[in-house]
C-alpha cells in the first residue's frame, strides 16, 4: 500500500475507471482522499453519473466545486457516504452544464413554484439563480444516492447536509422530491 501511494505522490496524476485524477499538492491528505475515491469507484458503479473524467484532489480547496475541473477537498476520507454526496453533486453540475436550455426551463418553473427562494447561504446558494439550479442538482444527487446506497442511507446523508449548507434546498428535496422531480422530467433534465 505504501508503494502505491508513493507512486501516486511522485506522479501526482493517475488514471482509473476512466478518470484522470490529479493530486494538486501531492500531500498525504490528498493521497488518502485519492484512496477513498478509488475504493468508492471499485465498490459502486457510478458510471451513470460520470459527466467529466477530470478530477483534482486539492487539500487547499475550501469546498468541493465542479468547474473548471471537478475539485474535491480532503475532508472526511473515511466517510464514503459524505464523499459520494459531494462527488455525485459535482458530477451532476457537469450534466446540467451541458443542457443550458433544459436548465433554464427548469429554473423558470422552479421560480413559479418557489418565488421566495433564499438568495444566499446557508439556506440557499450564492444567488437566486444558483438556489434554483441547486434544487435540480440536489434532487438528482438525492436520487443518485438512493440508487447507489438505498433510500434510508440517502435520506440520512441529505438530512445531515441540510443541517450545514443549502438548508432550505435540502429540506425541499426531503419534503417535496416528487414535485421537483416532475419538473426535471418534464424538461428532460432528469438522469434516467
Amino acid at each position: 500500500m505504501k508503494y502505491s501511494l508513493l507512486f501516486v505522490a511522485i506522479l501526482s496524476f493517475d488514471t482509473f475507471a476512466d478518470l484522470n485524477v490529479e493530486l494538486a499538492n501531492k500531500s498525504e491528505k490528498e493521497q488518502l482522499k485519492y484512496s477513498q475515491l478509488k475504493r468508492v469507484e471499485k465498490t459502486y458503479d457510478l458510471s451513470k453519473w460520470q459527466f467529466t473524467d477530470n478530477v483534482v484532489i486539492d487539500d487547499s480547496a475550501k469546498r468541493p466545486h465542479s468547474h473548471p475541473k471537478l475539485t474535491l477537498t480532503v475532508s472526511m476520507p473515511k466517510n464514503d457516504g459524505a464523499f459520494l454526496s459531494q462527488y455525485l453533486h459535482e458530477q451532476i453540475h457537469w450534466f446540467e452544464d451541458s443542457r443550458k436550455t433544459e436548465v433554464q426551463n427548469v429554473i423558470n418553473d422552479l421560480k413559479i413554484k418557489y418565488p421566495d427562494a433564499p438568495t444566499k447561504g446557508p439556506e440557499g446558494a450564492r444567488s437566486k439563480f444558483s438556489t434554483y439550479l441547486h434544487l435540480a442538482v440536489c434532487l438528482l444527487e438525492y436520487d443518485a444516492l438512493t440508487e447507489v446506497l438505498g433510500k434510508e442511507k440517502a435520506h440520512k446523508i441529505i438530512s445531515t447536509n441540510s443541517k450545514y449548507f443549502y438548508k432550505w434546498i435540502y429540506q425541499k428535496i426531503l419534503t417535496e422530491p416528487d414535485s421537483i422531480r416532475e419538473i426535471l422530467v418534464k424538461h428532460n433534465l432528469y438522469i434516467e
